[in-house]
């Protein structure tokens, strides 16, 4: 069997100029994509959910853990849209009702003290199961925080590249 050489492996000492750019100036080689600069996100292509409500058990507090309490989460999904919007393919793209469950479930199965835990246990996890997410800006509210004055939420917002 021959050795297979992908543009991306300079184990052989060779560096190679075939990793490219899709249309959305985003990475197409993975090496490429360990180097990738926060700042190039502002110009990748988006799919934003906003206001997604989770019921779930998060919190310091023991009530917390055993009552449960509401959680909006907003997610920003860094792709390459390109290939989606000129094929008209789902397939080409992220299912963002398929993450709104993800996000769901995951955030229902697991309990954590801290919405800074959840966020980053979450992202964690959108970034394993969508190879085709370059990166995650997740955003957890917590409406009902028991703060003891009054408020509309306390959040955490983090971003993940992979």
């Amino acid at each position: 069997m021959t050795d297979k050489h992908l543009p991306e492996d300079t184990s052989r000492g060779e560096e190679t100029t075939l990793a490219q750019r899709d249309r959305a100036g985003l990475p197409v080689a993975r090496r490429e994509l360990a180097k990738l600069d926060p700042a190039a996100l502002e110009h990748a292509d988006k799919i934003l959910i906003e206001g997604l409500e989770v019921f779930a058990n998060h919190g310091v507090y023991p009530a917390e853990n055993e009552l449960g309490q509401k959680f909006v989460v907003s997610a920003t999904l860094y792709t390459s849209l390109a290939h989606a919007g000129t094929a008209d393919d789902l397939g080409a793209s992220i299912n963002y009702g398929e993450v709104c469950h993800t996000i769901d479930a995951y955030l229902r199965a697991h309990t954590f003290k801290l919405i800074e835990a959840a966020a980053e246990a979450t992202a964690e996890r959108l970034l394993a199961d969508y190879p085709a997410l370059i990166a995650v800006r997740l955003r957890i509210a917590k409406p009902w925080a028991p703060i003891g004055l009054p408020l509309s939420s306390v959040a955490v917002e983090i971003e993940r590249t992979r």
